[in-house]
């Protein structure tokens, strides 16, 4: 009887360290979301997986595309669900609205480490820190300036040089518009409840001085510099396409390429089009100008970060596997792919070491449209911010919220369709706002 229990407790004891070793033979299985549909840009994501796969066969990645229409509802129904992945791309105001349901995990130490050694730039990173911890890693960033088709500005204004100031962009938009008898239109941007709007409306705000609150959090939005942005946003679009109230970014980048729009607020992105398919340099990138006297810029930059989960702590070695791959991505050489190699313009480094990278630099895109790049640099490190995160910290958790239900967006169409006044659609905003507004200083 002790002989057969004795057998049974072996082989038991064989089984589960047999189960153990199995274990560990195998990979570990890492899914992440990522918000990049276009096949080359998943191409990117998968060909960088591929090498960190290659280094790490012990880690098995798995990319998944949200839209980003869908980002908040998703990641707010897998958190009530456990079904989050391991870690997810984001925005500054999609990490804040995660903060607070409690899910996310602190990334300091991860931060400072790849600080250290590549020097993030420090608005960048910035836009990630709280109550004394980074919730994001930034790993690509995006900035946008006054695009520009130089051959239309000779055309129908007389010179390539873009506009410096605001008034002159509403003369040269006009001259455009008129000279070419509506077959190029001066201006490109939208005037419908999207992201886009709120992105491009941003940049006008930023212009002007205006903004959503204070150091305190406070909501500023009905401010006299809001309402002059709004009348510049409303002087403007009416050089820009019919229908153009409803475009979103498909449609910019459509009639930039096309040859419907002379100027665009927008980001530099549609070099691989000029490239690939066009074989053509008339495509250029300018500052964002100057408004009337300010001395100071202004335009919206969006870092991309990774931020990891609280549920992904409870995985035995998942937290140190997604650690090694954000390193890996923050390497200069890799995250040239992610940047030039992914959408040349479309997406900059965040970090001196990779904005310094050959990698990058010797990207044939790049090289085409260098001065783009190089004001792009430029802009990310001297003026460039986003709404709600201008004071190098985070001042009101609601902002996530007032992105989210893309507040400035409805503020601008008010105005753009006619329904409002700027100084009635000033109130407005402000007034939407009160409803998500959480300042942390109270």
């Amino acid at each position: 009887m002790k002989k057969g229990i004795l057998i049974l407790m072996v082989f038991t004891l064989v089984m589960v360290l047999g189960s153990i070793t199995f274990a560990q033979d195998q990979p570990l299985e890492i899914t992440f979301w990522h918000h990049e549909a276009p096949a080359h840009r998943v191409a990117a994501f998968q060909k960088v997986i591929d090498l960190f796969m290659k280094e790490n066969p012990n880690i098995n990645l798995k990319q998944e595309v949200v839209m980003w229409g869908d980002a908040w509802v998703k990641t707010l129904a897998a958190i009530e669900a456990n079904t989050l992945p391991d870690f997810q791309f984001g925005l500054p105001d999609f990490v804040t609205t995660m903060f607070k349901t409690g899910s996310l995990a602190p990334l300091t130490d991860l931060v400072k480490e790849i600080d250290e050694k590549y020097q993030i730039f420090p608005n960048q990173k910035n836009m990630y820190f709280y109550d004394g911890d980074y919730w994001g890693v930034p790993i690509m960033t995006m900035v946008m300036l006054m695009t520009y088709r130089p051959s239309f500005l000779e055309e129908y204004v007389g010179t390539t040089e873009p506009p410096k100031t605001w008034d002159e962009v509403l003369d040269y938009a006009k001259k455009i518009t008129e000279n070419s008898e509506e077959e190029v239109y001066g201006i490109g941007i939208g005037g419908a409840k999207n992201l886009m709007t709120d992105e491009q409306a941003y940049i006008f705000m930023a212009s002007t001085g205006a903004r959503f609150f204070d150091e305190n959090g406070n909501i500023t939005f009905n401010s006299p510099e809001t309402i002059e942005a709004l009348k510049l946003y409303n002087d403007l679009i009416k050089f820009a396409p019919p229908g153009a109230e409803a475009w979103s970014w498909g449609e910019i980048e459509l009639n930039i390429a096309a040859g419907t729009l002379a100027m665009s607020p927008y980001f530099p992105s549609v070099q691989k089009r000029f490239h690939e398919e066009f074989d053509s340099d008339d495509y250029n990138a300018a500052h964002i100008p100057f408004y009337k006297d300010r001395t100071e810029r202004g335009t919206i930059t969006y870092p991309n970060e990774v931020h990891l989960y609280k549920d992904t702590l409870e995985k035995p070695g998942h937290k140190e596997a997604v650690y090694d791959f954000v390193r890996f991505m923050m390497r200069p050489d890799i995250n040239a792919i992610l940047t030039s190699g992914q959408e040349p313009g479309g997406f900059f480094p965040t970090s001196v070491a990779a904005s310094q990278a050959k990698e990058y630099w010797d990207d044939p895109i790049v090289k085409r449209f260098e001065n783009a790049h190089k004001i792009a640099m430029e802009a990310l490190n001297d003026y460039a911010t986003l709404y709600g995160f201008e004071y190098g910290k985070w001042v009101n958790t609601g902002i996530g919220d007032i992105s989210g239900a893309d507040v400035l967006a409805d503020t601008v169409n008010k105005v753009v369709s006619g329904q409002m006044t700027p100084e009635e659609a000033a109130a407005y905003g402000a007034e939407l706002m009160t409803k998500y507004s959480a300042p942390i200083a109270q």
